[in-house]
């Protein structure tokens, strides 16, 4: 009888838990599944924690991207329909931009050329509609009603239920410190802080910000940042809550309207790469950037001014040099699979990549073309 692949996925965030449930669902001779979490499914300090998540079109005159949201929406919407959760709420995405931006006009052209529902209007009528936007900076207003929120913690728990049900496993507070891997003759070494050490035929390292401390080697040039997630109380959803407000893109800043599990919050924040940190570091939030954030909003969405900011919150983006993921095998090491630099966009596509990620562990055809996510593009050195 033949031993079954020992597969072992570190880190339980979306893209840990969708590339396990994918390798589950396309199973080849029933692999053993693992996943390894450092602390819990969900947990506070995870990219992947939280209410929600943005479902845009929106990427200038990249086809590329916004082809693979259309692929990751239906795989979200069939994950709802097999589950009965809810995990997606249209609620349409509003682009206030200029004519000149090099974004907002080309997005608009690509995404009426995809038939996807997205109008430009003209600023009088877009003030009608969502009289909630100050838009004396902006020329250029773009609808599109496909677009909307994702709930991120309600995502992350399906996918868990799903991979027990499926036959996985997932190990919580379970730290690795180290892969051993320099002899291909036997499997891939796991040590964990526990003491332990498991055995694995093929791994997938989808650690995020922590993809540094388990292949130091590589020297990966992707940068952790700090950002911000601000969210503010007392706003009337009248105004406000989905169907009535529309998340939305305004240069940097980005938003989400009142919807089921926010606390009746609308959730705000700036895409702006912020400080470098190390993803363990506990350092106190920077008024100043928090201050110039707010500011922002105000003049964006000036009933903030009267609301109250029920919370704050850090989070972290791995950000590549060139904005795209990386997805690829070692260099050295065809066996370890290194998922990371999602680069604050990712979690949307988190499904599609699982498979991804799961066809490279198994040889077969991706679903996508992804050499554009090789380690090649770069310049770096194996020490």
């Amino acid at each position: 009888m033949v031993k079954p692949l020992h597969i072992v996925v570190i880190g339980a965030g979306i893209t840990g838990l969708s590339t396990a449930y994918a390798l589950l669902s396309q199973a080849k001779g029933l692999p053993r599944v693992t996943v390894l979490e450092q602390a819990t499914v969900d947990h506070e300090r995870g990219t992947s924690h939280g209410f929600s998540r943005l479902l845009r079109f929106e990427y200038g005159s990249d086809l590329f991207y916004t082809n693979m949201v259309r692929l990751s929406l239906a795989r979200w919407l069939q994950l709802e329909r097999a589950t009965g959760y809810e995990l997606y709420t249209r609620c349409g995405v509003v682009t206030l931009g200029k004519k000149d931006d090099r974004s907002t006009v080309p997005s608009y052209r690509l995404m009426r050329s995809a038939g996807l529902p997205v109008e430009q209007m003209q600023e009088g009528e877009f003030r009608q509609r969502f009289p909630q936007f100050a838009t004396t900076t902006f020329d250029t207003f773009i609808y599109n009603a496909e677009g909307g929120i994702l709930h991120a913690s309600s995502c992350l728990r399906v996918l868990s239920e799903r991979i027990w049900d499926l036959g996985g496993e997932i190990r919580e507070n379970s730290r690795v410190t180290n892969l051993e891997h320099d002899c291909m003759n036997r499997p891939v070494q796991l040590r964990l802080t526990s003491g332990e050490t498991l055995e694995a035929d093929r791994v997938i390292v989808a650690a995020g910000p922590w993809v540094h401390h388990l292949l130091t080697d590589l020297k990966l040039l992707v940068r952790v940042t700090r950002q911000y997630l601000l969210y503010f109380a007392g706003l009337s959803p009248s105004l406000f809550a989905a169907g009535r407000f529309p998340a939305f893109l305004a240069d940097t800043l980005y938003g989400f309207p009142i919807h089921r599990g926010c606390n009746g919050w609308v959730k705000v924040a700036s895409h702006d790469p912020g400080a470098i940190i190390s993803p363990n570091d506990a350092t106190p939030q920077d008024q100043n950037v928090l201050t110039r954030i707010r500011q922002q909003l105000y003049e964006l969405l000036p009933e903030l001014r009267a609301a109250q900011v029920a919370r704050v919150d850090s989070c972290m983006y791995d950000m590549s040099p060139d904005g795209d993921f990386i997805l690829d095998r070692l260099l050295d090491d065809p066996r370890i699979v290194v998922a990371t630099g999602l680069s604050g966009h990712g979690f949307k596509f988190g499904l599609l990549l699982g498979e991804v990620l799961s066809s490279m562990v198994y040889e077969t055809e991706p679903v996508i073309p992804i050499e554009r996510f090789g380690l090649n593009r770069f310049a770096f050195t194996p020490q």
